[in-house]
């Protein structure tokens, strides 16, 4: 049978009628294949490679056969290769600093396929509004006098994970050269390391197909002013704020480590997020910020730790809710063996970690022991002072503030008050009158109604 463009194209072509005019026997099938859309080409060829070979290409080169001519030799197995994995963090940073190194000397090195005889692959990844353009799989030949003085190397780079491969960097060069490929992937991961485009955000540490980091935005509705908590939570932190960012040389050079660790424990809405929430937005910038959900803390935390080094600068670890994976071992708790792991890597690096807990005896002793966590303090209920505060500053701009009674409302509120509840009070206030004024009627009305806590009722449903 003879292939045609027609019928390779036309459902209706071999049919009776006038069709058999336009047939055109096809002499050349690598050009047909390359007339095609390009998300049809690799399938035609893989299927007739499979079958019966009509899609070979006597001319491609392989990302191998690139390699060998790049280095003057017969073929790879003349080669040394020396390779380094990439973790999801390096993935990105170390094919970053492979793309500035490609543009330094884009008039003098070639690049080639990554695998096969696939062309070079390039992707783009967006980091807190910038764009970065760096490869996703190729190989990359720098001669002599580029990046190496006396010989010439190819790199090569897999920045995709999956069941069939492993994310890595690859160095090939003669194998009298071994100790300068190694140096090669000490010079790419130090540049990757500076061009680290994480360093100085706010992220969120999450654990997908394994470490992941994203970056986010800090709500810019919270400060001091308005998270009223006692004195001793600020004089804590700020200490530990201090030892991480300006009083970290003196503490190494005496061998007293500077890291440290503030637990935040009280009942729930007492403001332990919020206060996690305003030291992130006072240091973001100076400090890497990054927020650790549950189950990257249970299976990654080391590997997050780790990660928070090699930014370099500060770093501050906000691990919310401990409790919920990191539980006392008589009752089993799974992430304990990773928290204390992760907390006595390094104690002279420049991390602070800031925990909270709804309850601190759940937690196991040896995890909130001096050294791991230096500081333990209680964020309670508001006392009647401080919860005046709190309606004060949540009521400041609204329209009929001015003739709140704050004491009068502080009065009529029961024992165990949260500063969430007396939020949802104002909220309740706000929501039941369309022009949005409050009133101190109104406040005693909401307070008196006990809406604003969310109760669930006694009893079962049958």
């Amino acid at each position: 049978m003879t292939l045609t463009d027609d019928e390779l194209s036309d459902p209706t072509a071999g049919m009776t009628g006038g069709a058999d005019a336009h047939r055109r026997p096809i002499t050349d099938v690598t050009a047909w294949l390359d007339g095609l859309e390009g998300g049809v080409r690799p399938a035609l060829r893989a299927l007739g490679e499979l079958l019966i070979g009509v899609a070979e290409r006597e001319g491609a080169e392989t990302a191998d056969g690139f390699t060998a001519r790049c280095l003057g030799v017969a073929d790879c197995g003349h080669l040394l290769d020396e390779e380094r994995p990439l973790n999801p963090v390096s993935r990105l940073t170390t094919a970053v600093a492979l793309a500035e190194w490609i543009n330094e000397h884009a008039c003098v090195c070639e690049i080639g396929p990554g695998e096969y005889t696939h062309p070079p692959k390039w992707t783009q990844t967006e980091i807190g509004g910038q764009r970065y353009r760096h490869p996703l799989c190729l190989r990359v030949h720098f001669p002599a006098g580029s990046l190496l003085d006396d010989t010439g190397c190819v790199i090569g780079i897999e920045a995709r994970e999956s069941i069939m491969r492993s994310a890595e960097v690859s160095v090939y060069v003669v194998p009298e050269a071994q100790d300068r490929a190694r140096a090669v992937l000490e010079q790419l991961a130090q540049r990757a390391n500076e061009l680290n485009p994480y360093r100085g955000r706010a992220l969120r540490a999450t654990h997908t197909h394994g470490l992941e980091l994203a970056v986010i935005d800090l709500p810019s509705t919270v400060h001091r002013d308005t998270v009223i908590v006692p004195d001793e939570v600020w004089t804590e932190v700020d200490l530990g704020v201090s030892a991480v960012r300006d009083r970290h040389g003196v503490l190494n050079a005496h061998g007293l480590g500077a890291r440290r660790g503030v637990l935040l424990c009280g009942p729930p809405g007492t403001g332990k997020s919020a206060v996690s929430t305003v030291v992130a937005r006072e240091v973001v910038g100076d400090f890497t910020v990054i927020y650790v959900e549950a189950r990257a803390g249970a299976q990654l935390l080391t590997a997050v730790v780790e990660e928070a080094q090699r930014l370099g600068g500060p770093v501050l670890l906000v691990l919310e809710d401990v409790d919920l994976w990191c539980r006392d071992r008589a009752t089993g708790g799974g992430g304990l063996s990773e928290l204390l792991q992760a907390m006595d890597i390094q104690p002279e690096a420049r991390i602070l970690t800031l925990a909270s807990t709804n309850d601190a005896s759940t937690l196991d002793k040896a995890a909130v022991r001096t050294g791991r966590f230096d500081s333990i303090v209680e964020v309670g209920y508001p006392n009647r002072t401080d919860a005046a505060r709190i309606l004060a500053a949540l009521i400041n701009d609204l329209p009929g503030a001015q003739a709140i009674d704050p004491a009068a409302v502080v009065a009529a509120l029961p024992e165990c008050t949260s500063g969430s509840d007396i939020r949802e009070i104002v909220r309740r206030v706000v929501l039941v009158r369309d022009d949005g004024h409050v009133s101190t009627a109104a406040m005693l009305a909401e307070v008196g109604s006990g809406r604003y806590r969310a109760t669930v009722p006694e009893g079962l449903y049958l």
